[in-house]
């Protein structure tokens, strides 16, 4: 009897010992609400330099030679930091043109992200080396620049492998393998989001981007630790969480498609290295990169959380300067947070969104319903005549009620097919966008009668009651860009206005509907 009190005792002093190691290892949830990931909670951070996560070569075509290559990183954190165990690291690389820079360039950058409770690191990347002859065969050969592209970005996926190998193993970084950030500034941006981006080796149209993923191992390449130590194939870079972009671009906006990573990007708008507003040549070379404005569009497009950060008249380096740099760390790390922080409530649940057009004078009514509401702080109503390119048209502001609210909006009158959508932003800064809500105007009874159309500089306009009418003209977007007082006949005059289609209504002295009509602009 006295053996089985023993074994009983001994028993539940095991139960007690496994339940408390068991506890011990549960990942303590980091408390959002108190700013982490959005403010400065941590005053000093602490750095660990110099850290290898792989080998591979750089290219010399100067000698036709291969130069072996270790990559390392800086891996920084904040100081007094213990409870957390599962951190997001956001991965950041340098700028450079592919040819200089080095890893100690972000340290600034890297430290604001951790003072905010981020895990953060910066990378090495290969080099090209800075000869003229490597210079002006490369920069003058789309195909050589788009392999170095590649170089660069396959030692990126590295560097995630190696975090999240160390996560499922030593956990010596605590984080969380599920919230790996990257980003960094030009060219470093640029090979981050071939790896945030490129999902498959065949889906980049760029012949060169295809053939650098076939020639190196394939959409993970063949950077890597040495010997026993190598981590391929047992880990992968794919399903990071979202991206920071920093005056960077991407060959094809293309590959940015329905559930990509979130994107957050700041570039000056005289960008004169990367173009801002298009997809154009990159400065000194013949390699195509599409800046910031088109590759929100089209992250818009596909329904991708996006936040972009236009710096006006600010030419390449404005994003890293002294007068715009904290404000770029501020903004990234609050667009990341609601990343980070899934438990928390969705600012806004949007249950309904749909429209009518109003047949007695084709304005449109758009009306929505929420279920929920939280630090949300107004709806932006945007258009577009082509379900592609969307411009503001109004702002109603929120309710902000966690029960939900009804909202309409009344648009302009409409020229023929128009689509809407919400951008719902929250009250810090960031914007989820609502399902798309075509609108189609079938009521152009009574047409005036227009000559020429199109036009060019100047339509006459007849078919007007005879006691005179007021005529307005409204572009794509619904906006009046035109209004005049008019009798039987009437001249509009249209030189200035872009091309485009444009609806003419004529509204008589009574205020009545008087004809309508549409006008090509050549």
């Amino acid at each position: 009897m006295h053996k089985i009190i023993i074994l009983r005792k001994l028993y539940f002093i095991l139960i007690f010992l496994a339940l408390a190691q068991f506890g011990h290892a549960q990942p303590t949830v980091p408390d959002c609400s108190t700013g982490r990931y959005a403010t400065d909670v941590f005053p000093a951070v602490t750095k660990t330099p110099d850290v290898i996560f792989g080998y591979n070569t750089a290219r010399d075509y100067s000698t036709g030679g291969d130069t072996p290559v270790t990559l390392k990183l800086d891996f920084y954190e904040p100081i007094g930091d213990d409870a957390a165990v599962a951190r997001p690291l956001i991965i950041l690389a340098f700028g450079g043109s592919f040819v200089n820079g080095q890893r100690t360039d972000l340290d600034d950058l890297c430290r604001a992200f951790a003072r905010k409770g981020y895990a953060t690191a910066t990378i090495d990347y290969r080099l090209l080396k800075p000869s003229f002859f490597n210079l002006l065969l490369v920069y003058n050969n789309p195909a050589l620049l788009a392999d170095e592209i590649v170089r660069a970005a396959n030692d990126m996926r590295a560097a995630v492998r190696y975090f999240r190998h160390d996560a499922a193993t030593a956990n010596a970084y605590r984080i969380d393998p599920a919230q790996v950030f990257v980003g960094g500034f030009s060219a470093g941006s640029v090979a981050a989001m071939q790896v945030a981006y490129t999902d498959n080796v065949t889906e980049n149209p760029d012949a060169g981007i295809q053939a650098a993923y076939q020639k190196y191992g394939g959409l993970e390449g063949d950077t890597d630790l040495a010997g026993a130590n190598k981590l391929l194939p047992a880990y992968s870079s794919a399903g990071l969480a979202g991206v920071v972009s920093i005056a960077g671009g991407i060959n094809d906006v293309r590959i940015v498609s329905v559930g990509n990573p979130p994107l957050y990007s700041a570039q000056g708008t005289a960008d004169e290295v990367i173009p801002y507003a298009s997809c154009g040549a990159v400065y000194n070379t013949q390699y195509v990169l599409c800046g910031a404005s088109p590759l929100q569009a089209q992250a818009s497009q596909v329904g991708i959380a996006n936040k972009l950060y236009p710096i006006t008249g600010g030419n390449h380096s404005s994003p890293r300067s002294a007068a715009n740099s904290p404000q770029v760390a501020a903004e990234a790390a609050a667009f990341l947070q609601p990343l980070v922080c899934p438990a928390a409530p969705l600012p806004v649940v949007l249950t309904a969104f749909a429209g009518q057009v109003r047949a007695a004078d084709c304005t449109g009514r758009l009306t929505w319903r929420t279920a929920t509401e939280h630090h949300s702080r107004r709806y932006e109503v945007q258009a577009s005549a082509d379900g592609r390119q969307f411009a503001a048209v109004g702002t109603v502001p929120s309710q902000n009620r966690p029960a939900g609210a009804e909202y309409a909006f009344q648009t302009a009158p409409l020229v023929g097919r128009q689509y809407f959508r919400l951008s719902m932003l929250d009250e810090n800064g960031t914007a989820a966008y609502s399902p798309v809500v075509t609108l189609t105007a079938a009521c152009l009874a009574a047409p005036l009668i227009l000559a020429p159309n199109p036009a060019r500089s100047q339509v006459q306009v007849s078919g007007l009651p005879a006691a005179g009418a007021r005529l307005f003209l409204h572009n794509s977007l619904g906006q009046c860009v035109l209004q005049i007082n008019a009798e039987e006949v009437a001249t509009l005059p249209i030189a200035s206005l872009p091309p485009g289609v444009y609806l003419l209504k004529a509204v008589s002295a009574t205020g009545a509907a008087a004809g309508s009509a549409r006008l090509v602009k050549e």
